[in-house]
């Protein structure tokens, strides 16, 4: 009998060692989020996940027990939803599918959508190429023996749907992340090329212009080639330093210029470049199968298929899309620092595979999950920034099957979503007024946080404010001191103009005593007096009474004095 409770008291230390374990390391890997250090790139290190309905491998499955401890472990304070909250049936009535929108398009994998600022819709396919199983080697390289893909794979839609412009022929060889910012200018990711681009958005038109005439001319193609103005990474070397980039997925850019790339299947990280193309800063690492994910939480540091980015510029927030390990991550999109996390697996489910932001409101998508026994419907989800509640959910009357890519308008009464295996697009409109802006406004300036530094970031951002702070201080300082050294020398002049001063008041005298003096009178009035007094100081030499006529006699005579001396 004592054998049975000692060995039930050792199985439930046992048990609960690695709960107390990480519920006390957790906060720690929260508080303390490193910019981490570059390392070599290793072949066998990463494993690959490809985009269609290949991708979900035999190791990824795991027990049900495993499945309910994750569940379980994801519940995060402020952060999740409670069960009534549970999605319905029923979407949210103010999120209307418009059917008919773009239906006659005819695409393959579809993999990002964006809007330029004139309010048309650009669509990222890759025409007749798929990605499957064999598309890389073991050391996640593209063959680029396959050449380009032949089809235009970014298409320019209106608000009708009707196709306006296309253009990318043989230009790319696996499409997967694009990016319009507020300038026009496209931001585009190759998964097989390992690269990042920027094509200026006077570049595009112009070569979307070209292509047109060149079509309506009967030619084979534009004129002149679309160059990109930036590219990031070496062509088909995949890599893990500073230079190098392993199937990047995404670009964020932010209102000042600055954008974030999520690099993406292999490494895991985020990186942060200036405008110019130029490293500030980079965080994350990779959170593989060969760990005990399902037994533990992944720290806010660590992503599995860091998928999508979302900025929210006002309120300086980034969202990344944590794809394998189903959450939104918040960073700080100043220094990188970590905020905030989204997740719930039995609301929203254990893929995500992009988000959005658009008011205070982060809008994503899921994914579909086949080792679940009974998986969370594919859709679209709405959720409030701050309390993480869930709002609202959205899609098209029939399920979605693997949407891979969202966009919303920064008012939020659009929002795209675009298939990967089916092929569709689907477009939704909500219903906005101008009171909810306000309120919305009034919110942000409500709940806008304090920006957290942790101790070992070098914020560029940070250390260039105070630069120019001193450079303005040091201005402001040597204006004013010019300019009371002027008011100074002015007061100074006028003094000395009036002859207010105590030098002036002494020279004017010295001046005048000195022009006394020289006068005639003056002159002779002083001789005079000076004779006078002469006169004065010498005897009168037949005055015998005023004369000494006694002898003159020592001491030494006087004998009394010197018997005095001697006693």
């Amino acid at each position: 009998m004592t054998n049975l409770r000692c060995d039930t008291l050792l199985c439930s230390v046992l048990i609960l060692l690695p709960v107390l374990t990480h519920a006390k390391a957790a906060p720690q890997d929260i508080s303390n989020v490193q910019h981490l250090p570059d390392v070599r790139f290793n072949l066998n290190e990463y494993s690959e996940y490809p985009d269609n309905e290949d991708r979900d491998k035999g190791y990824l499955a795991q027990p049900d027990e495993q499945q309910h401890t994750k569940d379980n472990l994801y519940l995060r304070a402020n952060d999740q939803f409670s069960r009534e909250e549970s999605i319905t049936a029923d979407f949210d009535k103010n999120i209307a599918w418009d059917a008919h929108w773009a239906a006659q398009l005819k695409l393959t994998q579809m993999s990002a959508v964006s809007m330029d600022p004139n309010g048309n819709i650009a669509i990222f396919h890759r025409g007749d190429r798929i990605w499957g199983p064999d598309t890389f080697d073991n050391g996640n390289r593209f063959d680029p023996n396959n050449g380009p893909i032949a089809q235009n794979t970014i298409i320019l839609l209106d608000k009708s749907g009707r196709t306006i412009s296309e253009w990318g022929k043989d230009m790319f060889y696996l499409p997967h992340g694009l990016t319009i910012d507020q300038a026009g200018n496209y931001w585009v990711t190759d998964v097989a090329m390992h690269q990042v681009f920027k094509f200026d958005a006077q570049d595009v038109v112009r070569h979307m212009e070209e292509s047109k005439h060149a079509r309506l001319s009967s030619q084979t193609g534009a004129s002149n080639a679309l160059k990109p103005s930036i590219t990031l990474g070496e062509a088909f070397v995949p890599g893990n330093d500073g230079k190098r980039f392993c199937k990047p997925t995404a670009v964020a850019v932010h209102s000042n210029g600055d954008f974030f790339v999520s690099d993406g299947y292999c490494n895991s990280r985020i990186i942060k470049f200036n405008k110019n193309g130029e490293r500030i800063l980079h965080w994350g690492r990779h959170w593989g199968i060969r760990e005990p994910i399902y037994l533990q939480v992944p720290p806010p540091n660590a992503f599995l298929v860091p998928h999508a980015l979302a900025l929210a510029s006002e309120l300086d927030y980034i969202y990344v899309a944590d794809r394998e390990n189903g959450r939104i991550s918040c960073f700080f999109a100043s220094n990188g620092t970590f905020h905030k996390e989204y997740s719930h697996p039995a609301v929203i489910g254990r893929k995500i595979y992009s988000v959005a932001y658009a008011r205070e409101r982060l809008y994503l998508v899921n994914g579909p999950d086949p080792f679940t026994i009974n998986p969370i419907p594919v859709q679209g989800f709405v959720l409030d920034i701050y309390s993480g509640k869930l709002l609202s959910t959205f899609g098209p009357e029939e399920a979605m099957n693997n949407p891979h890519d969202l966009y919303v308008t920064e008012d939020g009464s659009e929002i795209y979503v675009v298939e990967l295996n089916n092929h569709k697009i689907y477009r939704f409109l909500q219903a906005v007024n101008d009171s909810a802006n306000l309120q919305d406004a009034q919110s942000a300036k409500r709940h806008r946080p304090e920006v957290l530094v942790h101790p070992d970031t070098k914020d560029v951002d940070v250390e260039k404010i105070n630069v120019t702070k001193l450079i303005l201080g040091l201005g402001s300082a040597a204006v004013f001191f010019i300019t009371i050294c002027i008011v100074i020398a002015a007061i100074v002049a006028r003094c000395q103009k009036r002859g207010c001063l105590l030098t002036m008041r002494k020279r004017m005298r010295w001046e005048a005593e000195r022009r006394e003096n020289f006068k005639l009178s003056s002159l002779l009035e002083s001789r005079r007096g000076r004779s006078y007094k002469f006169l004065e100081k010498r005897p009168n030499t037949r005055d015998f009474s005023k004369l000494n006529t006694e002898p003159e006699t020592s001491e030494d005579e006087r004998p009394e004095n010197n018997l005095a001396k001697v006693i």
